[in-house]
């Protein structure tokens, strides 16, 4: 690396060959064990030893390219375009659009170009990470209301006559089938 870094955003490719990966997850493995330290060396032979926030850092991007993905590095206050944002986020455009228009995201007139600040984006993300997860807890919640009320019951509307009616593998297909409405909704 004879040049510096001076952008915000980095992207590392991931390791080429199966050798590379198995060599960085090795790596990734010993600065795991409990006796490893991680220093840099700098040139004149001076050390730079990885604070804790530091080493968790390298081992994300050692771990995803042991695996191999690409990797970006990114600043919080990098400010994204909408196409960006919706890479980030895992949705279309149009959708990012739907969320600064709902005040979901906040966004900046450039011009005529919207701009996102990308904390706001990654905190949108562990916004909506975190409301798919209480949709799945709320549907597990619901699953077994369900099955206790089966047991409890003898007599119901068609629905929960039918509910009732049903076998287990049917019971567990329909709640499958309802939670990937739910993931497809998130996305």
């Amino acid at each position: 690396m004879a040049t510096a870094l001076n952008r915000v955003v980095e992207e590392i490719a991931p390791p080429t060959s199966e050798e590379q990966r198995e060599a960085t997850r090795a790596a990734v493995s010993r600065i795991l064990s409990d006796t490893a330290q991680v220093a840099l060396r700098l040139p004149g032979g001076a050390e730079y030893h990885l604070d804790a926030e530091e080493l968790r850092a390298l081992l994300a991007i050692g771990l995803a390219r042991a695996n191999g993905q690409r990797v970006s590095v990114i600043s919080h206050d990098v400010m994204l375009s909408p196409q960006q944002a919706a890479e980030l986020l895992g949705v279309s455009r149009p959708m990012v659009y739907r969320f600064i228009e709902r005040g979901d995201l906040a966004a900046t007139r450039v011009g005529t170009h919207w701009r996102l600040l990308t904390a706001d984006v990654l905190a949108l993300s562990e916004h909506r990470t975190r409301l798919a997860e209480s949709v799945e807890t709320g549907l597990d919640h619901v699953a077994r209301a369900m099955d206790s009320s089966d047991r409890g019951t003898a007599a119901g509307d068609g629905a929960k006559e039918s509910r009732r009616a049903a076998t287990p593998e049917q019971k567990k297909a329909s709640l499958e089938r309802v939670r990937r409405r739910a993931r497809s909704r998130r996305k």
